[in-house]
């Protein structure tokens, strides 16, 4: 359901025009207008002259977007939406990226939304002070095993996992392990704070190295509580199988 009138869980509104896509140039003129409401769990769009055969309204959880972001000058002011929705599972592939554009009246009014967005995809508090308080970008450890999944880890991080990091404003550090054993001696030695998370692109054989590198620490019992993540890039993936599948 569309909110017929704003009320007290709507942070924001306002009327947008349709980019052509987020290199969209100002000079194309765009064939729609837009309102976009946002609120703590949604962002509800609706087309303000809707065409017979066309997608009037959209309601666009939260949960679903990845990230946004919004341009620098001297391109357009554009609230680029980044997300995911679940579809139908197919060859293994059950999501699949949605991208939208829509034109601010101004370059501030579209930073503010892209702040407030990013905000509430933080679990930060939305106030009239957004944009100076943002917090800073998440940061993750990414450690890649150029060998796994037949040496094409690397292509599939590059083309796949890359592209979402970046969209979802995330910091990272890419490392590609050497040899046997090289992931476990730098999970042991490395000053953990400096990470929110570590990423593993690989099969199921680098986990076991962190894991350990992990106990092998001083501060172990701190350490082994740092956010681990495997993105499966192995030949056959069981871990990671059996996580996915125990989480549902």
């Amino acid at each position: 359901m569309f909110p017929s009138k704003l009320n007290s869980s709507t942070l924001l509104h306002g009327q947008f025009a349709r980019g052509l896509s987020p290199a969209a140039s100002p000079t194309l003129a765009p064939a729609s207008n837009y309102a976009l409401t946002l609120t703590h769990t949604h962002i509800h769009i609706q087309r303000l002259s809707p065409r017979p055969g066309k997608e009037a309204r959209l309601l666009l959880p939260l949960s679903e977007l990845v990230g946004c972001s919004c341009p620098r000058a001297p391109a357009p002011p554009l609230l680029v939406l980044y997300w995911y929705p679940p579809g139908k599972r197919r060859k293994g592939v059950s999501r699949r990226r949605q991208v939208r554009a829509y034109l601010a009246e101004s370059r501030p009014e579209a930073e503010r939304w892209s702040a407030a967005v990013q905000c509430l995809l933080r679990d930060v508090t939305v106030t009239a002070d957004t944009g100076d308080l943002l917090p800073r970008p998440r940061r993750l450890l990414l450690l890649v095993n150029p060998f796994s999944g037949r040496g094409q880890a690397m292509q599939w991080c590059q083309t796949h996992i890359l592209p979402m990091i970046r969209e979802a404003n995330i910091s990272y550090n890419l490392i590609q392990t050497e040899r046997q054993n090289h992931a476990r001696e730098l999970i042991r030695e490395i000053p953990l704070q400096e990470w929110d998370g570590i990423i593993i692109v690989s099969g199921d054989g680098l986990l076991h190295e962190v894991i350990n590198g992990l106990m092998e620490r001083a501060d172990w019992e701190q350490a082994i509580k740092t956010p681990v993540g495997i993105l499966p890039c192995g030949s056959g993936n069981a871990l990671a199988g059996s996580i996915n599948h125990n989480a549902g």
